[in-house]
């Protein structure tokens, strides 16, 4: 794999006029986690699924705020997916006008009780559960989800099998059948993300392998049911976590993730042309002296920008424990250098 050098100065222009506070989505001393965020084409509002964990037993119900504003103000979170279970990792799309499904994993704290689910709305406010999603295993333990959508309406979905690794199904009915081939993108590997693009039919897979300390890597692969090429180290150095491949306006993959920097973890992006070679990891701004989790960016119509979020605040082993939502409006993905897409020529 190929890395390219980044100078300084070309860092310093990449975040001149971008970096700003981050603003709170939501608030408190529970701990929220991992936000799923799309732009409603009904009304433009920004729509936000989040976990709020119990912070004695980290089980998890799914929340939604929304901002109509820009991202100025949202609502008061309320739950839209809460029981005696633990649900947890959203996943929300929009189908169509005034058609959104959420997915999540949701179970009782055993291994083989997880399954994936599957909600669906007609206003984006209010969800109404459906069945567990059938993906060919006569046991659970999947957890994970994360679902894209091509232009044509197909779903594709990466999840994780516990004990087993990162798998793949793909839906032509918005989510309601998935196949069952159970088609394994990497054994032994953990919270898979996966982005498609139209373009060219090129899908990328990014996941994490370890256990306290974890190493990450990178598939591609045209063919959604052959996952045999070999995986690309993408940060394999330090202890790296949460990453989520999209793509951008202008074609190129960028993939978000947080890696350790002492005590605490800070947002870092690389982008790719062609998900092999990538351009060296750019910090992105965060919030200082706080751990930074699950960054979930939204795409707009710039290549070289997106609008950022994750949760942010403190985790175990600190006291208190808490976290919340938060965004930055305008963030650099890009260094000046790169801004031509021609990062790794």
């Amino acid at each position: 794999m190929k890395h390219t050098t980044r100078t300084l100065g070309a860092i310093v222009l990449a975040f001149i006029g971008a970096v700003s506070a981050a603003e709170p989505v939501t608030s408190g001393d529970e701990i929220d986690y991992m936000p799923s965020v799309i732009r409603s084409s009904d009304d433009g509002a920004r729509i936000v699924v989040f976990e709020r964990l119990n912070a004695s037993t980290f089980a998890g119900d799914l929340l939604l705020t929304r901002s109509t504003d820009g991202g100025a103000n949202w609502t008061t979170p309320v739950p839209i997916v809460a029981s005696a279970a633990s649900e947890r990792h959203p996943s929300l799309l929009q189908l169509g006008p005034a058609s959104y499904v959420l997915f999540y994993l949701k179970g009782t704290g055993t291994n083989s009780s997880y399954r994936l689910w599957r909600a669906t709305s007609t206003n984006g406010i209010s969800f109404t559960e459906q069945n567990p999603l059938e993906l060919g295993w006569t046991t659970g333990g999947e957890i994970n989800p994360h679902v894209v959508r091509h232009a044509n309406g197909t779903l594709t979905m990466s999840y994780q099998r516990l004990g087993s690794g990162s798998y793949v199904a793909e839906s032509v009915d918005g989510g309601m059948t998935w196949d069952t081939l159970k088609t394994q993108i990497a054994s032994g590997s953990q919270l898979p993300r996966i982005a498609y693009r139209d373009s060219d039919g090129l899908y990328l897979a990014s996941y994490q392998v370890g256990s306290t300390v974890l190493s990450m890597y990178v598939k591609t692969t045209h063919d959604v049911r052959d996952w045999s090429a070999p995986r690309q180290d993408f940060a394999v150095a330090g202890n790296n976590h949460d990453s989520l491949p999209v793509v951008m306006p202008d074609g190129a993959f960028a993939l978000f993730w947080i890696r350790q920097n002492g005590s605490l973890f800070d947002l870092a992006v690389r982008r790719s042309v062609d998900g092999t070679t990538w351009s060296g990891a750019l910090a992105l701004p965060g919030v200082t002296d706080e751990d930074a989790v699950e960054p979930h960016p939204l795409i707009g119509a710039s290549s070289t920008e997106v609008e950022l979020y994750w949760g942010s605040g403190h985790l175990p082993p600190a006291d208190p424990v808490e976290m919340d939502i938060v965004r930055e409006a305008r963030v650099v993905v890009v260094d000046s250098i790169f801004a031509d897409g021609m990062e790794g020529a």
